[in-house]
């Protein structure tokens, strides 16, 4: 049962003390209007002679033909209740009583507390049915939470924030459905975990997506039946296995942080933050080789042996790459490629094949704000670089992890 209710008061007191007898609250907020404050009195002493002995409060609206007047006092009517420290689930809302724009305002100036808001309506009313409900006849419609229904519009918002990679707008606003909905807790609270799975992936922390994934429990998501959300969870069903593929492959070189890497750096793309998508088309360039040396050659591109140098290249990658402190050897991108073209890598091969047009690259890429310059990145140079990803024929775009969108 609630602990409080804020009511609108009308000229018949009788809905009110229908309302106020049902919950039996402690505390009432009154919203009256001047010309039917003096009834609050009066309704006090009949439920006092009920045995409800509530505490209450008065805010008084001057003008009942002012909806935004009748707004603001509303909020106060609001905060009477909230100042006192009850919550959302202590809270009733009855709208019943009041001019039409009283009516409103509450219900606008309380909706975005999640409270539930009650109802009374009856089985007769006065002028052949469309008149006031006839003493006696009345009867409560309790619980009803807006959220409940409202919650489809902040549902597309959420597609909206998603489908933009802005994860943690789409998080928080999922969050906070699910602290003010009664019917769709668990739809919000799982689709939360999705959300925040694919977010934790966007940064490259595999784990903690595969965790969230699995905690989101895709099958039960399937179950709640809401059709947008069931096609998303099946779709990050199908993903499962890329994710699963990256974390058991962890933190080293591996085809499957290749093309995690390249979806990453399309992301960007489409956000429009081209200096951050070209970086991550940047390091990839390096991962095509680390990994191709690696799982072709075992050869770690941050520890090489001298024995797994050809003798055309072990003196000049000694002399240039060889640390000291560490006593090894590291060889960075370029020297990477050198080494695959030493090995008869065709990887090597075709990176020699076209290192003129990457080395343009390099340069326009050298002369961005996140790299060594003033310049902020053209679109062009992005494409250039991707086309030249694609050139090397380590992959190709359809073997990518895309994520989903939601429907709006």
């Amino acid at each position: 049962m609630p602990k409080a209710m804020i009511i609108s008061v009308g000229g018949t007191p009788q809905p009110l003390l229908k309302s106020i007898c049902e919950y039996k609250p402690e505390f009432i907020s009154f919203l009256a209007s001047q010309d039917t404050c003096d009834l609050v009195g009066g309704i006090k002493a009949e439920i006092a002679g009920k045995g409800i002995n509530a505490k209450s409060e008065i805010t008084l609206a001057d003008n009942v033909n002012d909806l935004l007047h009748c707004h603001g006092k509303a909020e106060e009517a609001v905060e009477r209740v909230t100042s006192r420290g009850y919550v959302k689930d202590d809270v009733i809302v009855d709208y019943t009583g009041g001019t039409k724009n009283m009516s409103v305002a509450l219900a606008l100036a309380a909706i975005t507390h999640g409270f539930s808001f009650s109802y009374v309506g009856g089985t007769e009313r006065t002028k052949d049915g469309v008149g006031i409900v006839v003493n006696g006849q009345e009867v409560v419609y309790q619980n009803i939470n807006p959220w409940d229904f409202l919650a489809v519009e902040e549902k597309k918002k959420i597609a909206t924030l998603f489908n933009q990679y802005q994860f943690k707008a789409a998080k928080a606003l999922a969050d906070s459905i699910l602290d003010k909905s009664t019917k769709y807790k668990s739809v919000f609270k799982k689709l939360g975990f999705l959300i925040e799975g694919y977010n934790r992936w966007d940064l490259f922390r595999h784990d903690e997506a595969m965790d969230l994934f699995t905690k989101a429990k895709v099958d039960e998501i399937i179950e709640l039946g809401d059709k947008s959300i069931v096609k998303f969870a099946r779709e990050t069903e199908s993903l499962r296995s890329c994710l699963e593929e990256l974390v058991k492959n962890g933190k080293k070189p591996s085809r499957s942080l290749i093309l995690d890497m390249y979806s990453n750096a399309e992301r960007r793309f489409e956000e429009g933050k081209v200096d951050d998508a070209i970086l991550r088309l940047y390091r990839l360039v390096e991962m095509l080789a680390q990994e191709r040396l690696l799982n072709q050659y075992n050869i770690n591109t941050s520890d090489v042996k001298k024995d797994q140098l050809p003798d055309s290249l072990k003196a000049d990658f000694i002399a240039n790459y060889k640390n000291h402190r560490k006593n090894k050897i590291e060889i960075p991108q370029t020297a990477a490629f050198r080494l695959l073209e030493a090995l008869g890598d065709d990887l090597g091969k075709t990176f020699k094949a076209n290192e003129a047009e990457f080395l343009k690259i390099q340069s326009s890429r050298n002369f961005s704000y996140l790299a060594h310059g003033f310049d902020s990145s053209k679109e062009k140079t992005y494409m250039t670089l991707r086309d030249f990803v694609l050139s090397l024929k380590m992959f190709i775009d359809s073997d990518t992890p895309i994520f989903p969108k939601m429907e709006l």
